[in-house]
Parts: structure tokens; sequence; C-alpha cells
């Protein structure tokens, strides 16, 4: 009875110690899991203001290590913020204007060019 009784706790104890990661880092699945109010607010936003927000597959464990200390509302307001800043730098193109200049060329030269060659 008693061997049965240690057998037992002995699985019971291996279990429990196997159950973590084996660097300590979270997987793929907790990281996705703790990302879903995130991703919720990037999906707002993305469907407000007609853009495509997404965080990318490599990233993610950075996202979530820059963002475990503010709140999805303070993630919210940042986001909001750092879109409208972006919006000053964007300048509209040339075909939205209906114009288009053809580039110039670099006209040829008669002297000799200096130049180093590269190896």
């Amino acid at each position: 009875m008693k061997k049965i009784l240690v057998i037992s706790l002995l699985c019971l104890l291996v279990t429990v110690c196997s159950t973590g990661t084996a660097n300590g880092k979270p997987n793929n699945a907790d990281i996705d899991f703790l990302l879903i109010p995130y991703n919720k607010v990037l999906t707002k936003l993305s469907d407000e203001y007609g853009i495509s927000m997404y965080v990318p597959e490599k990233n993610k464990e950075k996202l979530l290590n820059n963002i475990k200390e503010i709140t999805p509302k303070q993630f919210e307001n940042q986001l909001r913020k750092q879109y409208k800043e972006s919006l000053k730098y964007i300048q509209e193109s040339s075909y939205s204007k209906g114009k288009y200049n053809t580039p110039n060329y670099i006209p040829n030269s008669n002297a000799i060019i200096p130049a180093i060659p590269l190896y």
C-alpha cells in the first residue's frame, strides 16, 4: 500500500513539475491569449481609420513586454495619438492630384568622372 502511495505521489510530482515551459518563457499560445484585449483595440482602430493595424508574429513577445504595464484603454489612447501624429508626415502623392511629372535624367558628361572601384 505504501508503494502505491509513493508511486502515485511521485507521478503527481513529475506531472506538476513538467507542465511549465522548459526555459521559463511563455509559449505562443500564452502570448496570443495575453494579447487578445490589445488585438481587439487594433481591430477597432483599423476599422475606424480604414487602415490595417496588426502585430507581426515575430514581434508579439516584444509588444507584450512593452505593454504589460498599461491597460488596453491606455494602449488605445496611445495608438490614437501616434496615428494623428503620423498624419502630419504623410504627403499627398502627385497621382492623387492628377499630375505626373517625368523624372529628370542625368545629362551626359564630357569630362571624366573620377570613381573608386569597390571590391
